[in-house]
């Protein structure tokens, strides 16, 4: 099982912690949730999150709603497990590799 689907698979509200990158480009570790209900409004989003490729999820700590980004994930912990997106760290590494040659090369 991959992280996406296991993650796609914790909408029963079972906490976790995920370190992803964020839209602006740094990371971030978040412990979360899903299905929570609470500090809704009532009305829903007014789009799919996972036709985006969105995951909305509630922050523990800062006791609000965010969306994870899951081509993004990195790792996700779930009871003490850590599932790492293998993919997505060989892509960072090769692209950092990348912007060493080319700050070397010149």
């Amino acid at each position: 099982m991959n992280a996406k689907e296991l993650i796609k698979e914790m909408q029963s509200g079972k906490f976790f912690t995920v370190e992803f990158i964020k839209k602006d480009g740094t990371r971030r570790v978040m412990n979360c949730r899903t299905g929570v209900k609470k500090y809704t409004n009532g009305k829903g989003l007014s789009f799919n999150p996972i036709a985006k490729s969105l995951l909305p999820v509630f922050d523990v700590q800062k006791k609000d709603y965010r969306f994870i980004n899951l081509s993004t994930i990195i790792w996700i912990q779930v009871s003490g497990v850590k599932y790492w997106v293998t993919d997505l760290v060989i892509n960072e590494s090769i692209d950092k590799i990348n912007e060493l040659n080319k700050t070397i090369l010149k």
